[in-house]
């Protein structure tokens, strides 16, 4: 079993049953310290365009460097998040952004894969593989 980590990752789906799946199967791996959610796109935005504030509130925490993403969300699409995250403060510290899309489309599958910051493209639901194969991959020896 591999020893590295993830400081921090945040989860962004419309979809809570996702999200709490999600978050249970990460915080279950012990492979992730901080794991924050977002509801939609739009709260993910308001994270970020908060940044100092968030920053001070959860300085361990905040920004996160791994970003679980979903792309069908109401109002702000993953891809309409994408599109903004390199114009928000502190988003430029968030690394690596994984699509977690109940969509198997290849259509969603090459939209996603010409991002530079879009490192994978898992279909939901979360696995525990999926949870340890990112933490193997992105995370750090000792965090």
């Amino acid at each position: 079993m591999s020893d590295k980590t993830i400081h921090s990752v945040m989860i962004v789906d419309d979809d809570k049953d996702d999200r709490d799946l999600a978050r249970r199967r990460l915080e279950r791996s012990g492979r992730y310290r901080y794991v924050l959610d977002a509801a939609d796109g739009r709260e993910a935005l308001a994270l970020f365009e908060t940044y100092q504030v968030k920053r001070r509130a959860t300085p361990e925490g905040f920004p996160p460097l791994l970003m679980l993403l979903d792309i069908n969300m109401p109002v702000v699409s993953g891809f309409d998040l994408l599109e903004r995250l390199d114009d928000l403060a502190g988003a430029e510290q968030t690394r690596v952004v994984v699509m977690l899309s109940s969509s198997d489309a290849v259509e969603d599958r090459t939209r996603a894969a010409k991002y530079a910051r879009v490192a994978d493209y898992l279909v939901k639901p979360l696995s525990k593989a999926d949870a340890l194969s990112l933490a193997d991959r992105f995370g750090e020896v000792g965090q």
